[in-house]
Parts: structure tokens; sequence; C-alpha cells
């Protein structure tokens, strides 16, 4: 079988490209630190725009979307790094809800409560992951 010299030239720059993508593998980057740093700075964006907000502002239409999307690319990560990844993420609410009950002595399990009442019907609100799991 002949070769050409183009043929050969192919089949080294590949050969290259997989022993750099080898060498890129053994390297570790602080990329948890660089997302942690820009977690930190959308929850307290987060935190300031929520105090911010009232039930009855009005947005435009363009920021309702952003903030829609942003909150859907989040739960996102958030299932891959919990349901992927296998990390046991923590609810920061149930913390503050342990605590009260250490706080008021009430002792296992407690009432939930409902939202609002709309047209007789309770509604109640539930977290990224009971909705995640509603929809699979």
């Amino acid at each position: 079988m002949k070769i050409n010299e183009s043929k050969i030239k192919k089949i080294i720059n590949e050969e290259m490209m997989m022993l750099d993508d080898k060498n890129h593998m053994d390297h570790i980057d602080e990329e948890g630190g660089m997302a942690k740093s820009q977690l930190y700075k959308m929850a307290k964006y987060a935190m300031m725009l929520h105090d911010a907000l009232d039930d009855e502002t009005q947005l435009e239409a363009w920021v309702q979307s952003k903030i829609t999307i942003a909150s859907e690319y989040l739960g996102k990560v958030k299932h891959y790094l919990e349901y992927e990844m296998g990390l046991d993420l923590q609810d920061p609410e149930l913390d503050i809800e342990d605590s009260e009950e250490h706080e008021h002595g009430s002792g296992c399990g407690h009432d939930v409560e409902p939202d609002m009442v709309m047209h007789g019907e309770e509604t109640y609100e539930i977290d990224d992951e009971d909705a995640y799991l509603m929809e699979t």
C-alpha cells in the first residue's frame, strides 16, 4: 500500500493532537475556585434583587426572560453535579428550618402550610429538585 506525503502528515498531526489531549487531562485547573467565585457573586446579586423587588413589581419581558434563563441554567448545573457527579448538595433553607425547630423545641416533623388558597384549592411551593423529579 502506498501512502503519500500528505497522508503521512495527517496521521502525524492526528497522533500529536491525541498526545496533546492526554497531557491536558493530567493538568489540574482551579476551575472549582473560579466557579465558586462566580456562584458567590450570583448569589449576592440574586439576594439583592430578591430583596429589592416587591411581588407587585412590573418587570419588562426581557428582564423576566433573563431571570428565567439564569434560573434554568443554574438548576441544570445543580442537577448535573448532584446526580451525575454524585455531590451531596444541602438545601440552605432546610438548615434554617432545622435550626428554628431546635430553637422552638418542636420535635419530629412539621406541618407544611399552603402558600395560598386559590379557587378553593391550596397551592404549595416546590423546590427545583421536586420539580425535576416530577418531570422525570
